[in-house]
């Protein structure tokens, strides 16, 4: 994250978390759980998933909701600033390319929007150094991007797909386009069948990443 997100995420995090909107954040819990598949403790990716969901918490339009309603006046300014910033944050599933020597770009596949990353951004400085030489990250980043006043910056639970699931990727794609499916609901089956596949060791990414799997939810 950019220097300005960075200082207020966490704490954005603790009072999502409190227990005056437990309820509402088991509802956004529950719903991530039953659209991309469950995770515990036990599990070597749950730390990336619960990045994920926090990214998820903090977009989602009745926490943000609640949170401006009930403790405007407990939110020190830059943290209302970057509440404003992340109800309007964009999801995407982005290929992300080096411009020049240190700028990252990234274009959502779903929707055609392109960004510029700030360079001030921690996920810029990691994609450029691992987009070295290829000029582009061979995964697919599943993510949120969002304004900050340093400029674009990718929030921490972004998920990437990988290499090998680029080209089944692909002919999902296809058929979200012909069928004129939500986007939220691509990326979500999309990242339900990464999970598929971190559970599933002995299964190549063709096996998983398969057309048939998409369904409007």
């Amino acid at each position: 994250m950019t220097p300005s997100l960075a200082k207020v995420y966490e704490a954005l995090v603790a009072r999502a978390a409190d227990f005056a909107l437990e309820g509402i954040v088991a509802s956004v819990r529950a719903r991530f759980v039953a659209r991309v598949g469950p995770f515990s403790p036990a599990d070597p990716w749950f730390e990336e998933r619960s990045a994920a969901l926090w990214d998820r918490v903090l977009c989602d339009v009745e926490v943000h909701t609640r949170l401006s309603l009930e403790r405007r006046g407990g939110f020190a300014s830059e943290e209302l600033a970057a509440l404003e910033a992340l109800l309007r944050a964009q999801r995407g599933l982005f290929q992300a390319s080096l411009a020049g020597e240190h700028d990252v770009d990234l274009e959502c596949l779903v929707t055609g929007a392109a960004f510029r990353l700030s360079r001030a951004d921690d996920a810029a400085q990691g994609l450029a150094r691992a987009a070295e030489g290829a000029g582009e990250l061979a995964g697919l980043i599943d993510g949120y991007v969002v304004a900050t006043p340093e400029g674009v910056s990718l929030l921490p639970g972004m998920l990437v797909h990988p290499p090998e699931a680029h080209a089944p990727i692909g002919a999902c794609l296809a058929a979200f386009s012909a069928r004129e499916l939500p986007a939220l609901d691509v990326l979500d089956a999309l990242l339900a069948m990464r999970h598929r596949l971190a559970a599933r060791s002995r299964m190549r990414a063709h096996q998983v990443y398969r057309v048939e799997a998409i369904r409007a939810g």
